[in-house]
């Protein structure tokens, strides 16, 4: 009489527990984006700076480690292994990427432009209450959705960076546009914390949101895949499994990226600001483009994650 030959372990996607990390961490990922919009009402501290973008880089990471782990548990004989190369790679990676990006584009900024993100920090609440114009066309509305007013206040400054001053007004407000005349004297570190100010918001939330949102999708598609076999359904589950990251993450993403609302539907920034803004830095407009729209969608379930999930909880450097 032969042994019974070992039973082959369950893949991690066909386990309820797994996909429920998953959406906890997508949950955890969107508390992270409110926590941030909240943070950038005012101009940021190196101690609140530092904690933004340590969390960011270890949230973010997280993500890519989790998207990397379900292939790899596919392919590799031993989850541990597994989950060793997984998280080593993708906290190393996004740890570094974030920050190489960010440090490039600071060094790489003339002092021109890290004055005038000066400036641009100070009237972006004029941008998010819809009272900013641009070659004299709207940018948004005044009666913009609390989602959107947030999303530009914390977005705007660098989606102007590719514009004079001189372009903008706010005649109802009283601001006059002036010409960036800081002081020669003004400490280079100054400028440099101004221009972090500006650009690690939008750079932070999009790799925020973009992983979160993966793995919400991956979430949603492996607890529908696990239902669909308990319920007695073995050939959707059967297809759904080989195409499960790729429907569920087309849903998503595509209807994040279709969302529209009064900040992006205004001649202003249509006409105006996107085109200047894409022309000056790509690699800020992805990032910013794609938070216009995803920050807003998402907003009511990041506020509720962050205030009811986590009670309110700081993602503050210790």
């Amino acid at each position: 009489m032969t042994d019974p030959q070992p039973q082959p372990p369950v893949s991690l996607q066909d386990q309820a527990w797994f996909a429920g990390v998953l959406l906890l961490y997508a949950l955890v990922e969107l508390s992270f984006n409110h926590r941030m919009l909240e943070l950038t009402d005012v101009v940021l501290s190196d101690h609140d700076l530092d904690g933004l973008q340590f969390w960011g880089r270890i949230i973010a990471g997280f993500g890519l480690s989790m998207l990397l782990l379900r292939w790899l548990d596919l392919r590799m004989a031993q989850r541990w292994q597994a989950v060793v190369l997984s998280f080593a790679l993708g906290m190393t990676l996004m740890w570094h990427f974030q920050k190489m990006v960010i440090d490039h584009l600071v060094d790489s900024a003339p002092i021109a432009e890290k004055k005038l993100s000066v400036y641009l920090l100070n009237i972006a609440d004029l941008g998010a209450q819809g009272q900013l114009r641009i070659k004299g066309e709207a940018l948004g509305t005044p009666n913009m959705a609390l989602s959107v007013r947030e999303a530009v206040k914390t977005l705007f400054p660098a989606a102007a960076l590719g514009t004079p001053l001189s372009d903008f007004e706010a005649p109802a407000s009283g601001w006059v546009a002036q010409p960036p005349a800081l002081p020669t004297s003004t400490a280079t570190d100054m400028l440099d914390n101004a221009y972090r100010n500006t650009i690690t918001p939008p750079i932070a939330l999009g790799l925020s949101s973009f992983f979160g949102l993966l793995n919400l999708a991956q979430g949603v598609g492996l607890a529908v895949l696990i239902g669909l076999r308990r319920q007695g359904h073995p050939r959707w589950a059967g297809w759904l499994r080989r195409h499960l990251l790729a429907l569920t993450a087309a849903l998503c993403l595509g209807l994040t990226a279709m969302h529209q609302n009064d900040f992006i539907d205004s001649p202003g920034y249509a006409t105006q600001l996107s085109p200047a803004m894409w022309k000056h830095n790509t690699v800020l407009a992805v990032f910013i483009a794609w938070n216009l729209r995803a920050e807003p969608a998402w907003y009511a379930l990041s506020e509720w994650a962050h205030h009811q999930l986590l009670r309110g909880f700081m993602f503050s450097k210790l």
